[in-house]
This record gives structure tokens, C-alpha cells and sequence, in this order.
């Protein structure tokens, strides 16, 4: 049929005169000599074949809506085009700035995870030697200088980590100590099951540091008390009227406050606290809650002198510092969360020094040393 169709949609003019000269040689080459009568008629027949001309609209009907407006509207976000920008030109796309700290890449606290270990009242086993990340925000100005931002992450390398004695441990961390970035402290434990130091004395149970060193220019600020200073004033409870154990004679009794003071006989640095528990809190170690002990309280070092490689040379330190940390007695006494905020007109080593920041755990479980 689209054959058919196709001969008869050809030119009628085109075939008139081919036909016109081979039929009379047809109708004579055999048979009866007939006269041969040729015409051609004009029919209309209903039927399209191939690319027809566009016809024109219907006059008096709808015009077609333009391709703009026929089209579904998207609004097309454009980042980063300030506004104003000249017509025509190409936008160019500006990524968002990064985080100045971790805390966006940090998820929310899940308080359906259990925590790693419970905040027992008393260390009752070792750290685990590693390598702890932390998240920080805050600044830190030395030398008179303006103030910049701490490191958003950084590490602390827990080292040395074990049971010394019958209910006593100890651990080594480098990395931040106290709040004061690249220094290194010493932390020792005690519980009721340790010996007393005489048998008519209950043993001193608490979370305590027994050795700080701040680095300085020149040298560092070095704390190694003959006694450490207490963190944490153990069996651990939120503060409150002194109440005795009658049930556990060995356990000496708290109030959740205390104050203690110490010296470095050698350096002559004299670090002191006055602080109280605030009770369990859950830190968030980017999702997961890690029970701890809160402390509030007021730390200040004080000293005349700094270490250097050949001795120690005359430097002042004084420095008064509001403190909120958080200790996890479950894992060995780790600082899992660390606030603090100087005072002004506070020195470090014989130069103007001030912090204001946190540091907090990231992760619960360490990273293997190399």
C-alpha cells in the first residue's frame, strides 16, 4: 500500500509525457489497429505520504504556548553569586567554608549506646594504652600574642599504662595535659584495697596527677610533687554533707570536695585545687556516652623557675585557671572531657600566657601505638 501510494502521490505532470510517447507504440505493435485516445484527470485522493509542509494554525485558534512556558519551572539553586553580579555571566560555584572544629562532622550523643565502661566509684583496673583522639574549640594566646584557635583534633598518647600495687595503677599521656597543648603528665590511682600506709590509717582513695610538664620556649614548667595532687576524691559521690561508711570501715568516707596542694622539691612549682564532684554526666565521644565523674573547680600553678636541657634558669609562672573535667574511673582514669578558662594577666615560664577552650574525647576505644 506505501508503494502504491507513493505512485500515485508522484508528480502527475512528470509522468504525462513518458506515457504519452510509449503507449501508441503498445497498441500497435500486435493485434487489431485501434485509435488510441490518451487523457489525463485530476483526482483527490486522502492519502499522506512523506514529510507534508507544516500547515499554518487555524485562524482564529489558540496559539501554541512558547517552549519557556510550556516546560515545568525548577528553581536551579546557585551557590556562592554574590548579589548584583553583572547579567550573562557564569556563575561560579564556592564550596561552604570548613568547620572551624569537629563538632559538625561529630554526631549527636546516642543515649541507646552503652557506654564502655561504667563510672565505678573507685579505679579498679589500668588504662588502655594508646593513641585517644580528641575534638578541641577555643583559643590560646602566648606571649602577649593575639589569641588563635587550638587545634580542632588532636591526640593523646597513653603510655605506661598498668597495676603498680595492690589496688594502685598509673599511666603516662602525652600530647595535651591539663589544657596546655603540647605538654605530658603522669596520673596515679588508689583504692580502698590498697595497703595503708600505716595499719591504724585507712588508705587514700582517689585519681590523682603525679607529674606535669608544660612545655615553654627554652624548656618546660616541671611539677613532681614528693605526694600526687588529687583530681578526684574517691569512693566518688556528688557532693555533700560528710557522711561516714559504718559498713566499710576501710573506705573512708567523702564529701565529694576537697582541697589539696603540692611542690616540686627540685623546681619549686606548686600546683593546688580547690574542687568539688558534680556527679555523673555522659560525655560524647561522637555518638557514643562514655560515664564519667564531673569536677568544678579552681587550679593554679605557681612557680620561679624553668627546666632547660642544663638545668633550671629564673622564670615566673602564675597562673589561675576554672576548670570542669570529667574523669572515667571505668577506664583507668581517663580525662574524658577537659574546660578550662585562665584568668587575666596570668604568666607561664617569665611570658604572658591565656587558654580558653575544651578538649573532648572523640572516640571510645584508642588506636594501637605504632
Amino acid at each position: 500500500m506505501i508503494r502504491l501510494a507513493a505512485l500515485l502521490r508522484a508528480d502527475r505532470r512528470a509522468l504525462a509525457v513518458p506515457l504519452a510517447a510509449v503507449l501508441p507504440l503498445l497498441a500497435t505493435g500486435c493485434g487489431p489497429s485501434v485509435q488510441v485516445q490518451l487523457g489525463l484527470k485530476n483526482v483527490p485522493l486522502d492519502i499522506t505520504v512523506g514529510n507534508e509542509p507544516l500547515q499554518p494554525p487555524h485562524p482564529g485558534g489558540p496559539a501554541a504556548a512558547p517552549l519557556a512556558e510550556a516546560l515545568p519551572a525548577f528553581n536551579v539553586p546557585i551557590i556562592g553569586v554574590p548579589a548584583g553580579s553583572p547579567p550573562g555571566r557564569f556563575p561560579s560555584f564556592v564550596l561552604p567554608p570548613p568547620p572551624d572544629d569537629g563538632s559538625a562532622l561529630c554526631p549527636q550523643l546516642d543515649p541507646q549506646r552503652p557506654s564502655p565502661a561504667a563510672a565505678t566509684p573507685e579505679v579498679a583496673d589500668a588504662a588502655t594504652v594508646g593513641r585517644w583522639a580528641f575534638r578541641q574549640t577555643g583559643t590560646v594566646s602566648r606571649g602577649g600574642a593575639p589569641a588563635t584557635p587550638l587545634d580542632a583534633a588532636t591526640t593523646r598518647t597513653v603510655t605506661t599504662a598498668a597495676q603498680t600495687g595492690q589496688g594502685v595503677y598509673g599511666f603516662s599521656e602525652t600530647g595535651v595535659a591539663l589544657g596546655f597543648p603540647n605538654s605530658s603528665a603522669g596520673y596515679s590511682a588508689t583504692n580502698s584495697t590498697a595497703p595503708p600506709s600505716t595499719p591504724l590509717v585507712s588508705p587514700t582513695s582517689r585519681f590523682a596527677l603525679a607529674r606535669l610538664s608544660i612545655a615553654v620556649p627554652g624548656g618546660s614548667v616541671d611539677f613532681q610533687p614528693a605526694s600526687p595532687l588529687t583530681l578526684l576524691s574517691t569512693p566518688a559521690a556528688a557532693a555533700s554533707t560528710y557522711q561516714p561508711d559504718p559498713s566499710n570501715p576501710a573506705a573512708p568516707g567523702t564529701t565529694g570536695s576537697w582541697n589539696d596542694s603540692q611542690t616540686d622539691p627540685v623546681s619549686g612549682t606548686t600546683v593546688s585545687i580547690s574542687a568539688s564532684d558534680s556527679g555523673l554526666v555522659k560525655v560524647n565521644a561522637c555518638g557514643t556516652p562514655v560515664d564519667a565523674w564531673q569536677v568544678t573547680g579552681t587550679l593554679r600553678v605557681v612557680g620561679t623557675r624553668v627546666t632547660t636541657a642544663t638545668g633550671t634558669v629564673p622564670a615566673t609562672t602564675n597562673l589561675t585557671m576554672s576548670v570542669t573535667y570529667s574523669v572515667a574511673t571505668g577506664l583507668g582514669g581517663l580525662i574524658v572531657d577537659w574546660a578550662e578558662k585562665t584568668g587575666s594577666g596570668g604568666t607561664l615560664g617569665g611570658s604572658p600566657f591565656s587558654v580558653d577552650g575544651e578538649a573532648t574525647l572523640s572516640s571510645p576505644t584508642p588506636a594501637p601505638l605504632p
